[in-house]
């Protein structure tokens, strides 16, 4: 199958601009064609990818035209044509964010992806995995640990996709002029983004050896909540038959403000730039600069939070609702780890007594409804944990991930519904005292699944897998990689992985080695899901 972005109605009606007319591909320029293994032609021109070890890789390659200037803040234009061979051996930008010393990265010409495939190429098309990273849609890349090297998860016959993607302020922002300018829709910037390389994938991935029939999309911590709205995106359907989730779910009602909650939450842009009063406002914003733009966001207390925006294009529904109504509509994978509060909230190494523990969760739950904080420290005694924080990161884990991941993995089952597969990762690194510390920790699974155990994600150190841990990492992406390849993970000479229904709840334990449980937390999921939606 092949798609243009003017066969994608809804899309094209807020001002995508077509590759081309009709359903069919548009042409690539004259004299592009694939002269060697490395050198691809694409609908926008040629590229040189390079052989690294037992991967041709293809790093920067522009799927949309640099969203500047008046382009900011509109859906992804087509990417430009170029006469020659571009080379793709070095990644793209990263898209402006933070530096973490005051000051800011990137730049807004950022919108490129990275495809990754064997070498030499298979004799026939491969599954296509399409990575979208997490960072609380502020933060990341994909040209950094735990992303690459690639080698050990190409080597289960996948073809990967990293792709670049508008961040914070630039990718995300909803105002009401926004709103007036595109017909009825402002935000998800960076959403559209994500659906427009999917397409430039359909239309092109099939030269880099890769099956667009055959596309997974898979996202983890803020990439796993994209993969929930693109899953109920009408402009996304048909673009990718598999999708995976990683330690993020988007509960129901979490929206429930609707456009005018961000607009709220977002407005202080508009006089810390200083374009309030400004007769055009829009133009105000676009000339800015995008440094002013990032580091407004970095004011404490400014800008609250950098999310999706409910509106009629992307997000015209409830993305937990609407899967909860129709099934996820391709088979769906996902998960979470075992202590994922690590990492976004707590550190295990912080004294906190028992008394202190009770009063962390009672400011916590108390205000969300009255007497919950008792409820909760009797479904999480300090006395059966090993200490008191460790108490307090199961109830911020379970409250945050666990609970939510399975809600939705029993909102997506039913009859005659794509399968659906649960996994829940607890496993501590073997060899390094520190990290063991920290227990199932968030990213804690992203160095086994791409195969980069030599830096650990979260601490950016170096790291000696043990053996155990290598085969552990290897039965990992195979069950990725068989998920991509056929929508079930399970294969031979590897625990069986059940599928998941709200009868059984079988869940992958994935440890060395994996297992199979039934349940988990199943009367604190169910105290915490009677509360309403909060931050």
């Amino acid at each position: 199958m092949r798609i243009s972005l003017l066969g994608l109605a809804v899309v094209a009606a807020v001002g995508f601009v077509s590759c081309g007319g009709g359903n069919t591909a548009p042409p690539p320029p004259a004299g592009c064609v694939n002269s060697s293994t490395t050198v691809i032609c694409t609908q926008s021109g040629q590229v040189r990818g390079v052989i690294e070890s037992s991967v041709r890789a293809f790093r920067g390659i522009p799927y949309a035209a640099p969203p500047l200037s008046n382009l900011r803040w509109r859906p992804p234009a087509a990417p430009p044509k170029w006469q020659g061979v571009r080379d793709a051996s070095s990644f793209g930008n990263r898209c402006p964010q933070t530096d973490f010393a005051g000051g800011v990265q990137g730049n807004e010409d950022c919108l490129t992806l990275n495809i990754f495939a064997p070498d030499p190429p298979a004799n026939s098309p491969q599954p296509v995995m399409v990575f979208f990273h997490g960072g609380a849609n502020s933060l990341g890349s994909t040209q950094e640990a735990p992303y690459i090297p690639l080698s050990p998860l190409l080597s289960h016959d996948v073809v990967l996709v990293t792709v670049e993607y508008r961040l914070g302020l630039l990718g995300f922002l909803a105002l009401p002029e926004l709103t007036a300018e595109g017909k009825g829709s402002s935000g998800n910037y960076g959403l559209m983004d994500m659906i427009q390389s999917l397409v430039w994938i359909q239309n092109n991935i099939a030269n880099f050896g890769g099956d667009p029939k055959r596309v997974m999309i898979f996202g983890q911590s803020s990439g796993s909540a994209a993969v929930q709205v693109l899953l109920s995106a009408p402009p996304a359907q048909g673009l990718f038959a598999r999708a995976a989730m990683e330690s993020r779910v988007i509960s129901s009602g979490f929206y429930a403000g609707g456009a005018n909650a961000a607009y709220q939450n977002y407005a202080p842009l508009v006089p810390q730039v200083g374009c309030a009063g400004a007769a055009d406002v829009l133009a105000c914003l676009r000339a800015a600069s995008a440094n002013a733009i990032i580091q407004a966001q970095l004011v404490p207390g400014l800008i609250l939070f950098i999310d999706f925006t409910p509106e009629p294009i992307v997000m015209p529904a409830d993305p937990f609702d609407k899967i909860q109504q129709q099934g996820a509509h391709v088979p769906l994978l996902i998960g979470s780890n075992n202590h994922e509060a690590v990492g976004i909230l707590d550190d295990p190494s912080t004294p906190l007594d028992a008394s202190g523990y009770a009063t962390a969760v009672h400011s916590l739950f108390d205000p969300i409804q009255a007497g919950a904080g008792n409820t909760v420290l009797a479904l999480y005694p300090a006395a059966a944990y090993d200490t008191p924080m460790y108490a307090l990161i199961d109830v911020h884990t379970d409250y945050l991930m666990t609970c939510n991941t399975r809600n939705l993995a029993r909102a997506a089952t039913g009859a005659n519904r794509p399968s659906v597969w649960r996994y829940f990762f607890i496993h501590r690194y073997e060899n390094d005292a520190f990290l063991n510390s920290l227990r199932a920790f968030h990213t804690a699974e992203l160095p086994f699944l791409f195969g980069n155990l030599g830096v650990i994600y979260y601490t950016q150190t170096p790291y000696t897998p043990t053996t155990p841990e290598v085969q552990f990492a290897d039965e990992l992406q195979g069950y990725w990689a068989r998920f991509a390849a056929a929508g079930d993970p399970n294969g031979a000479g590897v625990p069986p992985w059940l599928p998941y229904d709200v009868a059984n709840e079988n869940i992958l334990k994935l440890d060395d080695p994996p297992s199979t449980i039934q349940t988990y937390h199943n009367p604190q999921c169910d105290f915490f899901s009677s509360l309403p939606p909060s931050l």
